[in-house]
């Protein structure tokens, strides 16, 4: 009983956070009308919500893994919650800026400590408890999704955003007030120094996270053309396969090896920004779902990769740092795409975006080789 309210404690909070991301396509036309903003300045917002929820999680987990998870936790339930509610009230863009990054530091506390629950407690089955609980980023949206296009659609937008965040203050706070990390872990030795390895694990993750980035940020401009309702499908169909695939390749890696799993991701992530290429709503969903169930998995798959190759002592720490790779992924799937889109075609864009992908796969088996030869100098 114990376990599965540790389970509850992440899930909950994770699904309540994941409308900054994942309900973002849809939010993104209303905002441009209400602010009167264009879309570069719009999908800045998107590049802040990236770089403050992945930076806050690096002194979230340093503190987490020496103070615990709680007063970290019940902070960020307080800047998500109130950055949601206070966002859809404003009428200038730079006000939306500090408000959403507002939020994004409370949705990157929250993300660190919800994961780590999974990556602590869990040592037999890391990869599906650690999945379980970051399922709830991916597959919250879809619950919220189907209520914001319908309320879009009849020109309002704000009440659903309010809402979601009075749940977060409601909901995240109490249950992050309860958290907890096994007290042996919390008293141990601290890291001195960032591990072997650990960079080239930060650079593929880095590249990896791309293709989710990619339509996280842009689903709505790659469906121009196949319709509201094809997009607006793909908007809801993402995050819930994205929640889904990262308990199921969690498990998988618990049983086939972490290492063998993300190199397989690492391939379909790339076969599926390949399939862009078709430019047609069939291969624009097929890609969805693709992306959706791998593309989610990655942090899951690289969470619980940092348990196990350097202990879970420090794993807030460390997945907080890692964590700065999906800024990187943000950066080259949002503002480096959307400049791409301005100085060459689709297609062009797709194929770059396609290869960085590739990288990631090559990057990965670097570093297998490297702890390989050294585990072997050890032994």
């Amino acid at each position: 009983m114990r376990n599965w309210f540790i389970i509850i404690q992440g899930l909950l909070p994770m699904m309540l956070i994941s409308a900054y991301q994942y309900s973002w396509n849809l939010l993104i036309t209303p905002l441009m009308r209400s602010l009167n903003v264009d879309l570069p300045a719009i999908q800045v917002a998107y590049s802040l919500f990236v770089l403050f929820s992945t930076i806050s999680q690096v002194l979230g987990g340093y503190i987490a893994d020496r103070r615990g998870p709680r007063l970290v936790g019940v902070t960020g339930g307080v800047l998500a919650g109130l950055g949601m509610v206070a966002s859809p009230l404003v009428n200038g863009v730079n006000q939306f800026y500090a408000l959403w990054s507002m939020g994004s530091i409370g949705v990157g506390l929250i993300y660190g400590v919800s994961i780590n629950l999974g990556v602590k407690w869990f040592s037999r089955t890391r990869g599906l408890a650690t999945g379980i609980i970051n399922m709830g980023f991916g597959l919250g949206a879809t619950f919220f999704n189907p209520l914001i296009s319908l309320l879009i659609i009849k020109g309002e937008y704000r009440y659903p955003m309010m809402l979601i965040g009075a749940l977060i203050l409601a909901v995240v706070i109490p249950l992050m007030a309860t958290a907890k990390y096994p007290p042996s872990q919390v008293k141990a030795m601290r890291l001195t120094k960032i591990p072997p390895g650990f960079w080239l694990v930060f650079a593929s993750f880095s590249l990896m996270g791309i293709p989710l980035q990619l339509l996280s940020s842009s689903l709505s401009i790659l469906g121009e053309g196949y319709g509201y309702i094809i997009v607006a499908t793909a908007a809801s169909l993402l995050p819930l396969f994205s929640g889904i695939g990262r308990p199921i390749m969690g498990s998988i890696s618990d049983k086939l090896s972490r290492r063998k799993t993300i190199l397989v991701t690492g391939v379909a992530l790339t076969v599926s920004m390949l399939t862009l290429l078709i430019h047609s709503p069939i291969a624009y969903m097929a890609s969805t779902v693709i992306t959706g169930i791998f593309g989610g998995s990655v942090i899951t798959l690289f969470a619980s990769l940092v348990g196990d190759e350097y202990g879970t002592v420090n794993s807030t720490f460390l997945f907080g740092i890692l964590y700065n790779g999906k800024f990187v992924s943000a950066l080259i799937s949002s503002v480096v795409f959307a400049e791409l889109l301005r100085t060459i075609n689709l297609t062009n864009s797709l194929i770059i975006e396609a290869f960085l992908t590739a990288v990631s796969i090559l990057v990965f088996m670097v570093f297998t080789r490297v702890k390989s030869r050294r585990q072997v100098a050890i032994i």
